[in-house]
């Protein structure tokens, strides 16, 4: 089943890889990793692969969080923090809309799908949290990324939203 809100995903534009602390060639490869992962994620979002994205969108967090532990600075640490958290919310929301195709895409969704939207809403929170807090990015080059991060973040909300209201599920907690 070709969902609507599927289509939104083509327009996400993938993150520019700008993480000025990552100084060893192991955490360049890192790095390439992560964000291969993250537009490996976006084509098969694109492609009706809801499935195959989650499973992109999972490693990608877990390189993150690799990422994350090897950074000296902190808000190199931070702005990794959310990455994980944004790509988190993508993996359950799709996982998500996964579950809801193969249930056979008639609203109302289960409450296995919408717990699946809710979590994805709380990482996604958890997200814009971290980058709301503009002290903690000095360098030009973190605050690049904070910028698009929060450009996604917004899409993403704004498709949480939406595959909240065509599954017919509950209200979506948030979590600050």
């Amino acid at each position: 089943m070709n969902h609507p809100v599927i289509s939104t995903f083509a327009l996400c534009l993938p993150l520019i890889a700008i993480l000025g602390s990552l100084s060893s060639a192991q955490q360049i490869g890192k790095q390439a990793e992560m964000d291969r992962l993250e537009l490996q994620g976006e084509n098969l979002a694109a492609q009706a692969d809801p499935e195959g994205a989650a499973l992109a969108f999972g490693k990608a967090a877990m390189m993150a969080e690799l990422l994350r532990t090897d950074a000296q600075e902190p808000a190199t640490q931070k702005i990794l923090q959310a990455t994980s958290y944004l790509f988190r919310a993508q993996e359950q929301s799709l996982r998500a809309l996964a579950l809801f195709e193969l249930a056979g895409g008639i609203p109302p969704a289960s409450a296995g799908v919408c717990q699946y939207l809710d979590q994805g809403n709380r990482k996604l929170h958890h997200s814009k949290n971290l980058l709301e807090d503009t002290t903690a990015f000095p360098q030009m080059e973190i605050t690049m990324r904070r910028t698009l991060l929060l450009d996604k973040s917004q899409e993403w909300e704004n498709l949480l939203q939406g595959l909240h209201e065509d599954f017919g599920c509950p209200d979506l907690s948030i979590e600050r």
